[in-house]
């Protein structure tokens, strides 16, 4: 079992802990081992439903491990412009990517600075939460470098060009900005910010699976598409979903809605 990144599997949820605090969370090559099996086993797996990305310490990461890192690694890298495409493509690239295409949930939970490779992440995270603690900045600029594994186009997505020029050119922001620019969906107290993230995984877990996989595909795919396309997507969607029996489901609700 790795000691720099926790694996543990509660509830339903499976949950990866970055545990480097005396290096910041910095990234190495190990964290990245365990999160591509963790996404590996989320995706394949029936018993897993949700999956949890956070970390101890004060820094949720500093980013990429500059003196371990996979962007640094000449052997990893190679010589020449494509060889250095093809080696941040397949362990950073790929790995990002598949966050996307698991029909699954991915939480992410900010509990302070989240630089670089932190923030790319986040961006193929369905959803981000952080505690009142919590920064975001793209600090690559500062080593002459882009950000390169979605801080470029997942923030520009997320968060529109203004707010991808301001990170991406080294400016840093706080967590209700992060909010307010939407890359963070909620901001809790450092104090409850444990309790309110396991809640939230909580509430994914209970909520219909294929359900869940259905909306992270439609809202995607309707992002890209005009209002009418959109509308199409949803009636597709939700066709076989509307076609069956949910009595039981109904039931459900209707019992909780008794209750309050």
């Amino acid at each position: 079992m790795s000691n720099v990144a926790l694996r543990e599997e509660r509830d339903g949820v499976i949950a990866v802990t970055f545990n480097r605090p005396e290096k910041l969370n910095a990234v190495n090559w190990e964290m990245l081992r365990v999160l591509r099996q963790a996404i590996d086993d989320l995706r394949d797996r029936d018993d897993l439903r949700v999956m949890l990305i956070r970390a101890s310490g004060r820094y949720f990461t500093s980013g990429v491990d500059l003196k371990d890192g996979p962007l640094t690694d000449k052997q990893k890298i190679g010589d020449t412009m494509i060889e250095a495409r093809r080696g941040y493509r397949i362990p950073l690239h790929n790995l990002f990517d598949e966050f996307e295409a698991v029909e699954k949930p991915i939480v992410m939970a900010v509990q302070g600075p989240c630089l670089g490779m932190g923030v790319e992440m986040g961006g193929a995270c369905d959803i981000r939460v952080a505690a009142e603690s919590a920064r975001f900045g793209l600090p690559e600029i500062g080593i002459g470098v882009v950000a390169g594994s979605g801080g470029t186009s997942r923030l520009a997505r997320l968060c529109g060009v203004s707010w991808g020029k301001w990170l991406g050119m080294g400016e840093q922001i706080d967590a209700q900005t992060a909010k307010a620019a939407g890359f963070i969906q909620a901001v809790w107290s450092d104090d409850t910010f444990e309790a309110e993230t396991w809640a939230l995984c909580q509430r994914l877990v209970d909520r219909p699976a294929e359900v869940l996989g259905a909306v992270k595909l439609a809202v995607e795919l309707c992002y890209d598409l005009d209002r009418q396309q959109g509308r199409h997507i949803e009636r597709i969607v939700n066709t076989p979903f509307i076609m069956r029996d949910n009595s039981d489901l109904v039931a459900k609700v209707l019992a909780k809605n008794k209750r309050k």
